[in-house]
């Protein structure tokens, strides 16, 4: 065997039982951050321009929240990381199409402006 390969068995075992130390432990901070995160995309944006993934993160926040009371603390830590990503993908969403929209306002507005120079320009000659 090489030391690599010792190496990569030695991390896989370390992982596994971090991970199984983990699956008895509630997943409070994560469900926290999850509900918080679904919270501030709710009073963002997200509902008008990334409502798909608004309601994907509600709808895993429940299931995560479903499974804390359950005691299947593995399926809700999954969950509510899950919940938090869509929450964050909401919000992010929402924050690209309200800049993209403020830029075609303002190539617009530069539009008329530059219309209107030329008129003025051509009507001075």
């Amino acid at each position: 065997m090489t030391t690599m390969q010792a190496g990569v068995q030695w991390l896989m075992l370390w992982g596994a039982l971090a991970l199984s130390g983990c699956a008895g432990t509630p997943p409070k901070a994560a469900l926290s951050q999850a509900d918080l995160a679904v919270q501030q995309a709710s009073k963002s944006k997200a509902p008008e321009y990334a409502s798909l993934e608004l309601y994907t993160a509600r709808e895993q926040l429940t299931g995560a929240q479903d499974a804390m009371q359950h005691k299947e603390y593995t399926q809700a830590r999954r969950l509510a990381e899950r919940a938090l990503v869509n929450a964050q993908l909401a919000e992010t969403k929402a924050e690209a199409e309200q800049t993209r929209r403020a830029a075609a306002e303002l190539r617009q507005s530069i539009e008329a402006l530059r219309r209107e120079t030329e008129q003025q320009a051509s009507r001075s000659k």
